[in-house]
């Protein structure tokens, strides 16, 4: 999943992207609003943490923005604003949710799971290819009953090679799962942590594979388990 962060206290910054990144999100960061709506404009984001306080406006105007959008992401309003007047008027804005300053890091974690799965009501929390078995809320695969001890952007290319299973996944729909905006990507990174998920899953007796379709991209399926 990926998120962003639009806040322009360096500090809290820094705190809640290695939140989310120690959860397994893949973060972005922003400080202004315009910044924000290029980067929810540019790519898809599962949701966004928005500061209300930001130094070009109300950061509810970027909630208001996308409001009528279909694939918007899920809104957190995290503000040290806490009137209930302010609550009432950033969810009636469209946020999904709204946290007043200062919180608890669990409490956070838990608001955005409970948004998350509002959102995608339907949506299974576990995913299954073969004898694999993904598990997306906790950010843990097992190979049948067997955890598989993966890094977190070999995670992340996993869950989605897992959800598109059986088709193709181009290589800049992977790098879009897996890397924010700042990251710097070497030529070779992606196929060098294909790679080693690949051995990572060969030893420990998956019953999948990921091929790879030169110059178009890689697909994971299913194989015969070995008699």
């Amino acid at each position: 999943m990926r998120a962003l962060i639009v806040e322009d206290e360096p500090d809290l910054m820094g705190f809640l992207s290695s939140l989310l990144t120690n959860a397994g999100l893949i973060v972005d960061r922003t400080t202004t609003i315009d910044a924000a709506l290029a980067a929810l404009r540019t790519a898809p984001f599962d949701l966004a943490i928005v500061d209300r306080r930001l130094p070009d406006g109300d950061g509810l105007s970027i909630v208001k923005a996308l409001s009528a959008e279909e694939k918007r992401p899920a809104f957190l309003i995290l503000t040290a604003r806490d009137a209930k007047s302010d609550v009432i008027e950033g969810l009636n804005g469209g946020a999904d949710d709204y946290l007043v300053k200062p919180f608890e890091p669990d409490e956070l974690l838990a608001r955005l799971r409970v948004i998350l799965r509002r959102r995608h009501p339907r949506r299974s929390l576990v995913i299954a290819a073969g004898n694999l078995s993904l598990d997306l809320e906790g950010r843990s695969a097992c190979v049948g009953s067997e955890p598989l001890d993966l890094r977190r952007r070999e995670a992340l290319i996993l869950e989605a090679l897992v959800q598109r299973a059986g088709r193709v996944v181009t290589r800049d729909v992977l790098i879009e799962a897996v890397y924010g905006f700042d990251d710097l990507i070497e030529s070779n990174t992606l196929e060098a942590q294909i790679s080693r998920l690949r051995r990572k899953l060969r030893d420990a007796g998956a019953q999948v594979e990921i091929t790879s379709l030169r110059g178009i991209g890689y697909m994971l399926k299913a194989t015969e388990p070995v008699l």
